[in-house]
């Protein structure tokens, strides 16, 4: 990949050239460090910089997102990543299928944005690719922009085996259907990406439901980043299609070594995330991190000067299994709004009171929270939920 970089792509050689460095310098994964990072502005800014001049418009899928950020950009893939990308998927297949559900022909119901990525290559690779009927999957796309009511009645109609969404929605019609006592055919399994799910969340629904969770990381710029195994314990993260290593605050930095179209080494996402060291007893031994819950920007800014981070705020609620869905707003330092989904037999003076006190633990004694119990929280356009949202972003101190 640095090879074809060095030859097709201008940042790239440009970078290398700057530092000195040729193809034969890189060795393995640890080298690409030697590289700049890449930050989402770059992208943003002028996107044909990172575009490698081998390939034709018209042999090209271009994806566009806004992400959680607001900054939108364009990330072009070749058609053989994209099928690559099929084979790939096969690793956390393995998980579920021919043991939870049929290991062909089983329902799929993706509950998305209309126009999303999933979509998109969906369709493109069906454009490109022949299946074998006996392969392929009964996959139904439903609209996470619905109200939420048609959403559960089209699942139960439908019968999935299978239902992928962000996890914040996958949270809120879990919280529905338990509110409303809704028919609703349960799944064999749910699998989510995009956005985060709270511990509460994932507890409830595996619990009460009976469904087991399944968390995938990855991103509009890298497909497969990584995924949760049946031990439930982190995700294992595909180390050799996408070498992933964390900067000094947690946060994610890859490389996307299968894509050559829009070729991005050394990207920040900015997903906060930790090692996790001990080998997964599932057997593999792909390595592993957490779950993916937040960004680098949620830092909160502190009144003493200095920051808390996300993970802090996230362990306020994880103990607290009588809520479904919760959204943080940072209003001054010490002052703060809390919006809460609350499950049926949530005691909501009780947690009320537990969260301000968890506030006043990082944030000092004089903290003002003022939690208040909602129906729904609020999305960005593109549909994910913002769980945190600090006063200004704010870098962690060294």
């Amino acid at each position: 990949m640095v090879e074809h970089a060095w030859r097709t792509v201008p940042f790239w050689r440009e970078a290398m050239r700057e530092r000195g460095l040729a193809p034969r310098d890189f060795r393995g994964e640890a080298d690409l460090a030697r590289l700049p990072v890449v930050e989402r502005s770059d992208l943003q800014r002028d996107p044909d910089r990172f575009r490698s001049t081998a390939f034709r418009d018209a042999d090209l899928l271009a994806l566009r997102s806004g992400g959680s950020t607001g900054e939108p950009i364009t990330v072009r893939h070749d058609t053989g990543s994209l099928l690559a990308n099929a084979a790939h998927g096969e690793r956390e297949r393995s998980i579920w299928a021919g043991s939870r559900v049929p290991r062909f022909g089983y329902r799929e119901a993706v509950v998305v944005p209309p126009f999303n990525a999933a979509i998109e290559v969906q369709r493109f690779c069906r454009e490109r690719a022949w299946l074998p009927a006996r392969a392929d999957i009964d996959r139904r796309y439903l609209s996470m922009l619905d109200p939420i009511d048609e959403v559960i009645a089209a699942l139960d109609d439908f019968r999935p085996h299978i239902v992928h969404s962000y996890g914040s929605f996958l949270e809120a019609l879990f919280a529905r259907v338990e509110a409303t006592g809704a028919p609703f055919h349960r799944p064999a399994l749910v699998t989510y990406s995009s956005d985060g799910m709270s511990e509460s969340a994932r507890a409830r629904i595996a619990g009460g439901f009976g469904v087991p969770v399944f968390c995938t990381y990855q991103a509009v710029e890298m497909f497969k980043i990584g995924f949760e195994c049946e031990a439930h314990d982190g995700v294992h993260v595909n180390i050799d299609l996408y070498p992933l290593r964390l900067d000094a605050d947690g946060t994610v930095i890859v490389s996307n070594l299968v894509n050559r179209a829009t070729v991005l080494l050394n990207y920040r996402l900015a997903d906060v995330v930790a090692p996790i060291d001990a080998r997964c007893p599932c057997g593999r031994t792909l390595p592993r991190i957490t779950r993916p819950q937040g960004r680098s920007v949620e830092f909160l800014p502190a009144p003493d000067g200095g920051v808390v981070h996300p993970q802090a705020i996230r362990t306020i609620f994880t103990a607290e299994r009588g809520v479904w869905q919760y959204q943080v707003d940072q209003i001054e330092p010490a002052r703060f709004v809390v919006r809460v989904v609350a499950a049926a037999d949530c005691d909501r003076a009780a947690a009320a009171r537990r969260i301000g006190e968890g506030f006043a633990h990082w944030f000092g004694s004089g903290s003002a929270v003022d939690v208040r119990y909602v129906d729904a929280l609020e999305r960005t356009a593109g549909g994910k939920l913002r769980p945190i949202r600090a006063l200004s972003p704010a870098p962690p101190t060294p």
